[in-house]
């Protein structure tokens, strides 16, 4: 009897250490391919990376070609109209360049000229803003921007009312300099999601068509011009009253309807060829100041997959007169 019985004690010991070394076998070998899939993460994020400065390097190339051979920038150019699509090693890369001088330049309202507010407050109308919406988000953002201490709308805030906020914010300062990102408005007293999405500062879908709408806006780190040859229906819209749905439709197709259905180029020459054009059409006395025909912003959106990574990288491109780009600054997203 004493002889089985230990018989069965050392059974079940042996049943037991095999148990503890199958499952410390099972653990290690899962925490080796976590490690391992993790390293491969990081290494494909890292090619991914490289290859999306390899896509900027191109598109700088391209902009240097287009400053070359035309002294005008509109959508009908190849920087626009034929994106990079490139089959790499494990994976693809595409990137598509963007002209950012067609959009509403928000740091432009830091230089207090009326013909900026004005476009601006003409945007906020024709995008369904309220009145009250208005009047909050343009009092913020000139607060937000100026050098002073002092609301100068009813509607403004300083630091006195970001120092007061309570949980679950938390108190700080007013920034009293441009803007640094579109990002940065979330942090601003009046643009809450709802006027976010009405500004299309978060993705807004047409509810007919579903379809994305346009961006509006852009933050760029100086004064710039709007190029009139890019610029959205509601840009085109903002530059004076008299230019309805209609007229801005018309707009587009002179400047770059033609090539979609076979025909000749016909982008405006200057910013008098676009008042020259205006003034054809029944729209007359159009203030054409601070218009342009040309661009120095170009936004990248380089998107790399390799495996089972993908990353976006933006890339904020800034050209001078001599046609050479540079990077002024960098950003990742994940889809």
């Amino acid at each position: 009897m004493m002889r089985r019985q230990q018989k069965g004690i050392a059974l079940i010991t042996a049943l037991l250490i095999v148990t503890l070394a199958t499952t410390a076998a099972i653990a290690i070998t899962s925490e080796l391919q976590i490690e391992i899939r993790r390293n491969g993460n990081i290494l494909h994020h890292d090619q991914a990376y490289v290859y999306a400065l390899a896509a900027e390097d191109f598109a700088r190339y391209g902009l240097k070609l287009d400053h070359d051979a035309s002294k005008i920038d509109h959508l009908n150019e190849l920087w626009h109209i034929i994106p990079v699509a490139e089959e790499i090693e494990g994976g693809t890369l595409t990137g598509k360049l963007e002209d950012l001088q067609g959009l509403f330049n928000l740091n432009n309202l830091a230089n207090k000229k009326a013909i900026d507010k004005e476009r601006f407050l003409r945007i906020l109308k024709n995008l369904e803003l309220t009145n009250e919406e208005s009047s909050q988000v343009t009092g913020s953002l000139l607060d937000w921007m100026d050098a002073d201490q002092t609301s100068e709308l009813a509607y403004g805030a300083e630091d006195d009312y970001y120092q007061g906020l309570s949980a679950p914010d938390r108190a700080y300062l007013a920034s009293n300099q441009l803007l640094s990102h579109l990002s940065e408005l979330r942090l601003i007293k009046g643009f809450s999601n709802e006027v976010l999405l009405k500004m299309r500062l978060i993705p807004a879908v047409d509810t007919e068509t579903g379809e994305l709408l346009p961006p509006v806006f852009t933050v760029l780190p100086e004064y710039t011009d709007i190029n009139i040859n890019t610029a959205p229906v509601e840009v085109l819209k903002s530059l004076d009253i008299k230019i309805t749905d209609e007229t801005a439709q018309q707009i587009i197709t002179r400047r770059d309807g033609a090539v979609l259905d076979g025909g000749d180029v016909t982008p405006f020459e200057s910013a008098d060829d676009f008042k020259k054009y205006l003034s054809s059409i029944a729209v007359k006395d159009v203030n054409i100041e601070s218009l342009t025909v040309n661009t120095d912003y170009f936004l990248l959106n380089a998107k790399t997959t390799i495996g089972q990574t993908q990353m976006n990288l933006y890339s904020l491109l800034k050209r001078n007169n001599k046609g050479i780009s540079t990077v002024i600054s960098r950003s990742q997203g994940v889809n």
